[in-house]
């Protein structure tokens, strides 16, 4: 649930008050410093984004690029880093498959 901060119309006191947005929108409070009638003051934003923000998110990606890359270069699994401890039992019939024949 959101804060909203009420200041009071007549000597600018301020009161934080946890509440719905709609909730907000109806409320007046009484001022207890003068007895006034406390409204929500406007909420204010601020985004900024700069350099070093900028800096940051650069950062995070090439975090993130570099925790998924494989020592090969690529982001999934392959089997690039496996080695063979003998010959693939398919290799003529791959090679035939793809037309390569052992003629010379």
């Amino acid at each position: 649930m959101p804060i909203y901060t009420f200041r009071c119309d007549d000597c600018d006191a301020g009161r934080e008050v946890m509440a719905e947005y709609r909730e907000a929108e109806a409320l007046e409070l009484m001022c207890f410093a003068c007895g006034g009638t406390m409204r929500r003051a406007p909420v204010m934003t601020l985004n900024v984004i700069g350099p070093a923000i900028q800096a940051r998110k650069a950062e995070k990606a090439h975090e993130e690029k570099a925790y998924f890359a494989k020592a090969c270069g690529h982001k999934y699994a392959c089997h690039c880093g496996v080695k063979l401890t003998r010959q693939n039992p398919f290799k003529q019939d791959i090679r035939a498959a793809h037309g390569f024949t052992d003629d010379a």
